[in-house]
């Protein structure tokens, strides 16, 4: 009786056994066969699955291809975590997710294929690198991406972004050769975070996050772009303890004209803690559009945008200015979006440290048919009185809002008359290395008055001592981190 309980045992485990087998089989020939359907079969063909317990697909150095690379992106389970390898891959077109909740992680985002990951698109015969669509959260880590044409890494129109630890990099001669517009570039999300990344050599903006909200840039380095971090278009944005240096124009807080544009005005960003350096260089050849208007030697430029507050930063060394405060009218660029609001409200700059500013102005300051005669002018009449030849650290174009709610602007461009409390441009308390004579002489602020001098009503700047920007504002909080 036990021997034929035993028999019975053994006959039921090869039983499962077999069946076992048999559906392993099956499920190696229906792989097989999709395979076969794409033109063959081979290792690297096939995306691996996600292990059950952790949904991590590992991929291997050899599916680091466009078409290997392409699957796994698509067959993706909602959820998981893509884990990069070592190395120095070539793509010849971009990388595009569109599933949710997805981590994409490299071994690192430096220079070094022994232990780092870099995604190259040098030569590629479309725009952009990575590029991510409609995902209701993606966290993109460690790796980098080099000589992308059109944007290093693009997302848009999702929620729950984060970029931390990438590198964006046109490599070779940026300023002159630069195809890559930007580097790390949300649009249209809700909920951004770009942190612990590298961007350099854009022809435009290193980090750029337009039309999005709720919006933290930190601990970021950005050098040898047009901007080095851009805020366009956006509500509620932190940017905080990044190193921005040697680009065009620092720090860029932009409202633009835009009839498509889902956010028309853009308002509340706080730059704080930030070194911003040396941005000196001359914008790049390839640069095109709003950008171009950035006069080179700018530190932190404010254009039309709403409640920026500027503070705690240690601004050094630009050769136009440290502070640029102005309404769109002053860029001189045509428009056709009758939503547009084109006047700068309620900027803030206080307790930052500032030294060696506008010494040598650029752009439109440098401009013999636009602001160079005025320039000349004040550094004469600074001359004469043996004191630094220099433009004011913070400069407002003077510019005011004819809405009575909120200015008296005089006449239909806004000239003359104040912004009322509250919408006023404020520059107070800040550290600067230049000479202070009270009542007499500061270099903390310039009063441009610039339509005025254009027009000839105006015959210099109201500099120093400007009592329209003699002013403190309480402006609303922002969100300390989006809320994911």
């Amino acid at each position: 009786m036990a021997q034929a309980v035993l028999s019975l045992k053994k006959r039921r485990f090869l039983m499962i056994r077999f069946q076992f087998r048999s559906r392993v089989i099956a499920a190696a020939i229906a792989t097989a066969l999709a395979a076969c359907s794409d033109g063959g079969l081979s290792d690297s063909t096939i995306a691996p699955p996600p292990d059950s317990a952790s949904s991590t697909v590992k991929v291997t150095a050899a599916q680091m291809n466009d078409s290997d690379m392409s699957n796994i992106l698509y067959q993706v389970k909602p959820g998981s975590t893509i884990i990069l390898p070592a190395g120095k891959f070539k793509f010849d077109g971009p990388l595009t997710m569109n599933t949710d909740g997805i981590t994409i992680t490299g071994q690192g985002n430096g220079s070094d294929p022994s232990k780092d990951t870099i995604l190259s698109f040098a030569g590629a015969s479309s725009k952009n690198g990575f590029q991510a669509f409609n995902v209701a959260g993606i966290t993109l880590k460690n790796f980098a991406v080099e000589d992308a044409v059109g944007n290093g890494v693009f997302v848009s129109a999702s929620s729950n972004v984060t970029m931390d630890g990438l590198r964006a990099e046109w490599t070779n001669d940026p300023v002159q050769t630069s195809q890559m517009a930007y580097g790390l570039y949300p649009v249209n999300c809700k909920g951004v975070i770009v942190k612990n990344s590298k961007i350099v050599g854009t022809r435009d903006a290193g980090v750029y996050v337009g039309q999005s909200e709720n919006i933290r840039v930190q601990n970021n380095e950005a050098y040898l772009n047009v901007a080095g971090v851009e805020i366009e278009n956006s509500d509620n944005a932190i940017v905080e303890n990044n190193n921005v240096h040697d680009n065009t124009g620092g720090i860029l807080v932009f409202s633009l004209p835009g009839t498509s544009y889902v956010i028309k005005k853009g308002a509340n960003t706080k730059v704080r803690n930030n070194h911003i350096h040396s941005n000196n260089t001359p914008v790049a050849e390839n640069a095109t559009g709003y950008v171009t208007a950035v006069p080179p030697g700018t530190a932190v430029m404010v254009l039309a945008a709403d409640n920026t507050e500027i503070l705690n930063n240690i601004i050094d060394d630009h050769k136009t200015t440290s502070i640029l405060a102005v309404s769109f009218q002053a860029t001189g660029i045509a428009y056709n979006d009758p939503k547009y609001e084109p006047y700068v409200h309620s900027v803030y700059a206080h307790d930052n440290t500032i030294s060696k500013s506008g010494y040598a102005p650029g752009g439109a300051f440098a401009d013999p048919k636009q602001l160079k005669p005025i320039v000349d002018g004040l550094f004469a009449q600074l001359k004469s009185f043996s004191q630094p030849e220099q433009l004011a650290y913070a400069i407002w174009d003077g510019i005011v809002d004819t809405d009575p709610a909120m200015g008296s602007g005089t006449a239909s461009d806004g000239s003359g008359g104040v912004l009322k409390p509250g919408f006023a441009i404020c520059v107070k308390g800040n550290t600067l290395d230049t000479p202070f004579f009270d009542g007499l002489l500061s270099y903390e602020s310039m009063d441009l008055n610039l339509l005025g001098l254009l027009s000839g009503s105006a015959s210099a700047p109201n500099f120093p001592f400007p009592a329209r920007m003699n002013c403190t504002l309480s402006l609303p909080a922002i969100p300390d981190m989006p809320v994911f």
